[in-house]
């Protein structure tokens, strides 16, 4: 660390877990007395994977076509800017998150955490980013996930803790710095401040801290950092216990029960939550990609989605968890389904024998209809044949002469015999009889 960067250790404020923080000063003296660690020493590097947990590497590259899950670290005190020989910033970590953002391959982002907390500078702007990052974001701990490690670990979609995670929680802001006036004087220096006569509030709550008096620090300076911090802890986590809010860390047992934590798990519970919460919401998860799919309703269904897969020219990917659930659902309705379409083509085809049935019939009567009134037996005739026989005598009557008068009466009468249907001098019944 350089003297440049002494600043984020000796001045500032810090949403930091007192522990972790104290842990800080072997490396603060190690400055002091000019044995800095090196550069080399520091890791701190980002993953892809997609559905395994890959260690020890760092893949940068874009050629690799598959879907990935981006796992970033945040192991190591929170700074707002680059230690030079230390960890990135947040200010780091968000260019990082923007260059994977525009990836269609890349469906999101762990955040590997174990911080003890950092600096409040950058801290509330590195959680206002990733709740309107447009992919899904899950934060993951085996460690410490405290105070600022916690702050932005709450912005994201899906907190997942290690079982044997050690501290969670630690909501509150703390004030923590050396007084370096006696070191400074022991090498020879002495400091002199000065204030303008006009300017008698300048630094004056840090002076009175200085002085032992800390009460205008903590309300003016501390108290408004803290109520900013809860306000976005209550927006960010509903169902947040307000006994966290006082600044207590608790284990994974007690955090989920607290709502500080969603599930208990591992690495790749976080990795399969990225994918489950992209394919949930594709549309919401990748506002730059359009590989949008259509929708398989019977599948979404069986996974309780709503919406379209995202996919990608290689097709679709479904986690370890979406899979078991389609095989389950395949299990027991296979045979319901086979059942079921056997008894619908069975019923169709039944119902295309009796309409084909009840149409032979009708056609069946109306002949019968038709020869009882043409005065012809059916015999044993069939429909053919008898259609035959009427065409027959539709044939003959159609040979009458139709030009002759029916009847001829004189004009002096009006009787008419009742007992004779005459058509073109023909008996009717009698023809029909014949």
């Amino acid at each position: 660390m350089s003297l440049n960067n002494l600043h984020s250790l000796i001045n500032g404020k810090w949403f930091i877990e007192d522990a972790f923080a104290k842990s800080l000063l072997p490396s603060f003296f190690n400055v002091l007395e000019n044995k800095s660690f090196h550069e080399k020493d520091v890791v701190d590097f980002s993953i892809k994977t997609s559905t395994s947990i890959i260690n020890g590497a760092s893949f940068n590259s874009n050629d690799n076509k598959e879907s990935y899950v981006l796992v970033l670290n945040l192991k190591s005190p929170i700074y707002k800017y680059d230690q030079s020989c230390g960890p990135r910033g947040t200010k780091s970590k968000i260019a990082t998150m923007k260059a994977y953002e525009n990836d269609v391959h890349c469906k999101g982002v762990v955040l590997d955490i174990d911080s003890g907390g950092g600096q409040v500078a950058g801290t509330p702007e590195f959680h206002d980013f990733i709740k309107e990052y447009s992919k899904p974001v899950v934060a993951y701990t085996d460690g410490l996930m405290c105070s600022a490690a916690y702050y932005i670990a709450a912005a994201t979609s899906y907190i997942v803790a290690n079982k044997r995670a050690e501290k969670i929680g630690s909501i509150g802001t703390m004030v923590s710095f050396l007084d370096m006036t006696g070191y400074y004087e022991k090498k020879g220096a002495k400091l002199i401040t000065a204030y303008a006569s006009k300017s008698t509030e300048k630094n004056k709550d840090f002076k009175e801290l200085v002085e032992g008096n800390p009460e205008g620090f903590i309300k003016n300076e501390l108290d408004p950092i803290t109520d900013t911090f809860h306000a976005d802890m209550k927006a960010a986590r509903e169902n947040l216990d307000a006994t966290v809010l006082s600044g207590g860390t608790f284990d994974p047992e007690q955090s989920l029960t607290l709502g500080l934590i969603d599930t208990i798990g591992t690495l790749q519970t976080a990795i399969d939550k990225i994918h489950e919460l992209a394919n949930a919401n594709p549309t919401n998860t990748n506002k730059n990609s359009n590989n949008m799919s259509k929708k398989y309703e019977n599948i979404q269904a069986a996974l309780g989605y709503d919406t379209p897969f995202e996919s990608n020219e290689k097709g679709f990917y479904f986690s370890e968890a979406e899979m078991q659930s389609l095989e389950d659902v395949l299990a027991g309705d296979n045979k319901k389904l086979i059942e079921a379409a056997v008894a619908t083509a069975t019923k169709e085809t039944t119902d295309s024998l009796q309409t084909a049935n009840d149409t032979a019939t009708k056609l069946t009567t109306a002949i019968d209809t038709s020869l009882e009134a043409a005065g012809l037996e059916r015999e044993s005739r069939s429909d053919q044949e008898a259609v035959a026989l009427l065409s027959e005598k539709v044939i003959e009557y159609g040979q009458f002469d139709g030009a002759k008068p029916t009847n001829t009466l004189d004009d002096a009468s009006d009787d008419v015999d009742e007992t004779k249907n005459l058509v073109g001098g023909i008996d009717i019944s009698t023809a029909m009889n014949n």
